[in-house]
């Protein structure tokens, strides 16, 4: 289960397109005060089993005297869970608020018996990305990554791709992808799939906007696009569910709770703050 959780904190980190990369993007989606709760379930055979849960936060806070935001990830196994494989994770980034560029990204990593702290600094005039990685008993490494094309973590780029135009795109267009993982820059893609409807306990229906990311061969994943992410359409862009293929069963997030959208009009969502439950 190493890194599972890990991909139900991106949720919906998808793409960052290089016509708006130097220029960044207009933030209309989110605002400071978001949060966003989703529960995390594994199968295996033919269970769904709560096995996490992943809160998403959005501040106000400036870095190095710059307005930005401030957005924390943090991810845990439930304790009944802790027994086969105990997660304790925290992502934070902070990007800029007038683009979206990131400038600082942390991951501290406590996962069985694995510890590490992942920290990355975006110096835009040199074109580079310097990285300090810690992890335990062993010595810090200490690394320079060029960034011509800019790169993002995988926390900001959620929050940026939430602020594309998607209605220029047709069913099944590829939409390339660059991101920072674990001190590589990787040069993936989504797969738009169209709009698709899911429907909730109470008979509500979220029309959402459907996509699979080409995801990297590892210890978790076979590589290709096994897995599926579910974002309302509407201004806010909410990822709704995610779903993917895992080398043993399958993995699943769905939106628990949400607080401080920042908006109401044209939008799936009634009020500024609620919770949903899937069928």
């Amino acid at each position: 289960m190493k890194y599972a959780f890990i991909f139900l904190l991106i949720i919906c980190s998808f793409t960052q397109l290089k016509s708006q990369e130097q220029a960044g993007i207009e933030n209309f989606a989110f605002q400071s005060g978001e949060k966003l709760t989703y529960r995390g379930y594994y199968n295996w055979g033919f269970i769904w089993v709560a096995a996490g849960e992943v809160k998403l936060e959005v501040k106000d806070e400036a870095y190095s005297n710059k307005p930005a935001y401030k957005i924390e990830a943090e991810g845990k196994t439930l304790k009944a869970f802790d027994w086969f494989f105990k997660l304790r994770d925290t992502l934070s980034c902070y990007v800029d608020s007038t683009n979206l560029k990131p400038f600082y990204f942390d991951r501290k990593t406590h996962e069985g018996d694995y510890i590490a702290r992942h920290q990355y600094w975006f110096d835009y005039e040199k074109n580079q990305v310097y990285s300090e990685i810690r992890k335990r008993q062993k010595p810090i490494k200490k690394d320079t990554l060029e960034n011509m094309n800019i790169s993002s973590d995988i926390v900001s780029v959620a929050y940026f791709t939430r602020n594309l135009d998607f209605s220029k795109y047709k069913k099944r267009e590829k939409i390339p992808l660059r991101m920072l993982i674990d001190n590589e820059i990787h040069n993936l893609y989504i797969r738009y799939k169209g709009i698709e409807k899911v429907k909730l306990k109470n008979g509500e229906v979220y029309e959402c906007l459907k996509f699979s990311p080409m995801l990297v061969k590892g210890n978790l994943f076979k590589g290709g696009e096994d897995m599926t992410i579910w974002v309302s359409n509407d201004r806010n862009r909410v990822p709704i569910m995610v779903e993917a293929k895992v080398l043993i069963g399958s993995v699943k997030g769905l939106l628990d709770s949400y607080e401080g959208l920042r908006s109401t009009r044209e939008s799936l969502f009634k009020k500024k703050s609620g919770r949903l439950e899937f069928e």
